[in-house]
């Protein structure tokens, strides 16, 4: 099994038009009343309608999908993702093991995340015997 597409569903297509595309950069394929298909460096993705937002969640602390979009300049990618309105859920970026992430408000009322990789350290080198 592999992962086919990336399925979002969202109220307003006109709304996840204009994040999609406009602020997070996919290419538009194609567009009716119920599904908007995108693209983004080979990854498919599909935004149906759906009749309502989801539910507010804690984001972090109950279940949920979270789309995670890699970037090289954390900071910078926020900077340019809030001139295009792209509301954050923190002011400042969080840290894991594996880099620094932040989360952000996507339409519908779901939560994706933008994620710098922390630098691959050097391999340790054995203890000289």
């Amino acid at each position: 099994m592999k992962l086919a597409t990336l399925m979002v569903l969202v109220p307003d297509l006109d709304e996840a038009e204009q994040f999609y595309v406009d602020a997070l950069g996919f290419r538009r394929l194609s567009r009716d009343e119920t599904l908007l298909r995108l693209d983004h460096e080979g990854a498919p993705l599909h935004v149906f309608r759906c009749e309502a937002p989801a539910p507010p969640a804690r984001h972090g602390r109950t279940a949920a999908s979270v789309f995670v979009f890699g970037v090289d300049d954390l900071d910078g990618a926020m900077v340019d993702l809030r001139a295009k309105g792209v509301r954050f859920i923190h002011d400042r970026p969080a840290t894991s093991a594996f880099g620094r992430y932040a989360a952000f408000h996507a339409p519908g009322g779901n939560v994706h995340e933008i994620f710098e990789a922390a630098p691959l350290s050097s391999p340790r080198r054995p203890p000289e015997p």
